[in-house]
Parts: C-alpha cells; sequence; structure tokens
C-alpha cells in the first residue's frame, strides 16, 4: 500500500481547509511545513506539499523543493491555493514562477481557487494589499482585468470548494491503482 504525506504551510486557513477535504477522500498524514523535520519523509511513497500564493509565488515551495526533489523515487504532488479564479494563464504563471522545466517533470501541480481572509492575515500582507487596493482605486485608465481584481481584493472572501480537489483525487487514485471519482 502507498502511504502519502501532506505538507502544508497556511497562513489565512484555505490551505488547510484544502488539506482536510483532501484527507476526507484520501487516507494519508498530514503535518505543517514547520514540523518537517520531525518526519522521516523516506516513510512515504507519495509526498504533497500545499501552500498559499503570495506575490505569484508559492510559500515556502523552494525550501520544500530543497527537502524532496533529490528524493527520486517518491512521486511528489505539489497544490497552491489563491484568491484568483483558475484560467489556463494563471496556472501556466504559477508554473513559470515556481518550477523549471526540468521540475515540472518529477512534480505534478495544482492551483485551487481560495480567497481572501484580511481577519487572518498579517498586518504586511494586510498593508500590501490595501495599498495595491488603493493604486488600482486611483489609477486612470484602468483595463477590465485591473479593475476586477480592484473589486475582488477590496474585501474579505472565500471561493473554496471541494469539487476543485477532484483532478488532483483522481491523479492520486491512479498513483494508488484505485478507480478515479467519476468511476465511483
Amino acid at each position: 500500500m502507498e502511504s502519502i504525506l501532506i505538507i502544508y504551510k497556511t497562513k489565512t486557513g484555505f490551505t488547510k481547509k484544502y488539506v482536510d477535504w483532501i484527507t476526507e477522500v484520501i487516507t494519508c498524514q498530514t503535518i505543517p511545513f514547520d514540523q518537517v523535520n520531525n518526519v522521516d519523509l523516506n516513510r512515504y511513497d507519495i509526498i504533497i506539499y500545499g501552500a498559499g500564493m503570495h506575490a505569484g509565488h508559492i510559500q515556502g515551495v523552494k525550501e520544500f523543493k530543497k527537502k524532496v526533489l533529490d528524493l527520486s523515487s517518491k512521486k511528489i504532488v505539489v497544490f497552491a491555493t489563491g484568491g484568483a479564479p483558475y484560467s489556463k494563464e494563471i496556472f501556466s504563471t504559477i508554473e513559470m514562477n515556481n518550477f523549471s522545466v526540468n521540475e515540472l517533470n518529477s512534480i505534478k501541480f495544482y492551483y485551487f481557487q481560495s480567497g481572501i481572509n484580511y481577519e487572518k492575515m498579517g498586518l504586511l500582507d494586510k498593508t500590501i494589499m490595501r495599498t495595491y487596493n488603493r493604486v488600482l482605486e486611483f489609477k486612470n485608465n484602468k483595463s477590465d482585468i485591473e479593475e476586477g481584481t480592484r473589486k475582488a481584493i477590496s474585501k474579505s472572501y472565500d471561493h473554496s470548494s471541494s469539487e476543485y480537489i477532484k483532478p488532483m483525487i483522481d491523479y492520486l487514485n491512479q498513483l494508488l491503482n484505485r478507480p478515479s471519482s467519476k468511476e465511483n
């Protein structure tokens, strides 16, 4: 039986929400990223890393890759959560910002839309977001994307859905030689 470990980093709770949904469907161990040194990664066949986005980068992914990419026998999956809706353009940008082409040959990547939670956000992040919102508010000749972004980041919201994890669950079921969710 394949064993799975999910390592996650969450600031505002969205990534942990997705981890909880994944563990409802797939049996696995979970551990916050700051405790990863307490775990023998060699005990696991599949290692999943999940974290939120910050300025186009997956939080902690560089450190995660340093720990696992030399574990060549492991299947590695990474997912990111972020406030932007899923699109091929956003997905490609996240891949380009966080992985080399070579890394993408050994890492399966997923993106799950989540939201913004100003109540749980740190002061620095909150200040950056509010400042960016003000810049967009006063910008002349805003594009539709800029206006949409301004409205979207003006307050907390949650667009998380357990439906978004289905492709990743199907992939994990393939690795585990189980029927996909479409066949269940």
